[in-house]
């Protein structure tokens, strides 16, 4: 399993350079079964998924197709977008995989929730 970090931030995997985009906006996890779920990261101007009749769907988290289109603030792309992106960045030096030691195990997040190890899905923690 591999989570990417998309957003404004020069720490992200995948920095995206528009002023409607989160610094940390949202995360997508390739999964073991080579499935993508993509997780907006509660920002103001959301995650979008463009839906059949064309209209725009608001995502907080749900499993992507590669070429569906999405929308992170104002910034249009697919799920394959992100991921060439991600590579070429990885490809230049310019990713640090230290810099997140928990990736590849559940990625404890804010409160009481984890990502689950095979689907990329957050869930509530159990006590």
């Amino acid at each position: 399993m591999r989570t990417l970090v998309i957003g404004r931030s020069p720490f992200a995997d995948v920095v995206v350079a528009d002023a409607s985009v989160a610094p940390h906006h949202a995360e997508l996890v390739l999964t073991g079964d080579e499935r993508l779920h993509l997780t907006d990261c509660g920002t103001e101007t959301g995650t979008w998924r463009q839906g059949p009749g064309g209209d725009w769907q608001a995502v907080r988290q749900a499993f992507v197709d590669r070429t569906e289109r999405l929308r992170l603030g104002d910034f249009r792309c697919t799920a394959a977008d992100l991921l060439r992106l991600a590579g070429e960045r990885a490809e230049a030096g310019e990713t640090n995989p230290e810099r997140y030691p928990e990736r590849g195990s559940a990625q404890r997040l804010r409160g009481r929730l984890q990502r689950d190890p095979l689907t990329g899905e957050i869930v509530r923690r159990r006590p």
